[in-house]
């Protein structure tokens, strides 16, 4: 074989190593972009079923009472109050939408094991990305699931309004 045809042979060589490298990369890349996607679709099931689970509830404790003529936003649960009442220990025994409040568990799917937290506040309808101390007839939950392997994060929000007839 002769120089030139070592020469091209060489060159090949080179060009098939810097193909075989951006190939690598790109089934590299893809299987990344892949991973995140999989992970926001299944951390997006996961905390719109858990704000399906909590709009089905009750607004507040305080909204069963069906003798008053008129509810105000001061007959419900205080702010510093939101959360499970005393013997709501699992979602199964949540009564109502601020129950919650606080409310952190683990769920785990076929390949990935998931941080749920979750966060309930009284909101302004003006302002629903702002928590206030008062009571309103709106409350915020913040669902954020995070992916314990990658510590991705993911976050829903659904606000929660009052409503009543007379």
């Amino acid at each position: 074989m002769g120089r030139a045809e070592t020469l091209i042979t060489l060159g090949a060589i080179v060009m098939l190593s810097f193909t075989a490298i951006n190939v690598n990369n790109s089934f590299t890349e893809n299987s990344d972009f892949f991973n995140q996607t999989k992970f926001g679709l299944e951390a997006i099931a996961i905390a719109n079923s858990i704000i399906e689970e909590a709009s089905q509830l009750a607004f507040d404790e305080t909204s069963w009472d069906t003798t008053k003529v008129e509810q105000v936003a001061t007959d419900f649960t205080q702010a510093s109050n939101l959360g499970p009442d005393y013997g709501e220990t699992d979602l199964n025994s949540f009564d109502d939408f601020d129950d919650f409040h606080k409310c952190s568990f683990m769920d785990t799917t076929m390949q990935n094991v998931y941080q749920i937290n979750c966060e309930v506040n009284y909101v302004s309808p003006s302002f629903p990305d702002s928590s206030i101390s008062n009571r309103s007839f709106y409350k915020k939950l913040t669902v954020t699931v995070t992916n314990t392997l990658s510590n991705e994060n993911m976050a829903l929000s659904y606000v929660h309004g009052f409503w009543y007839f007379n």
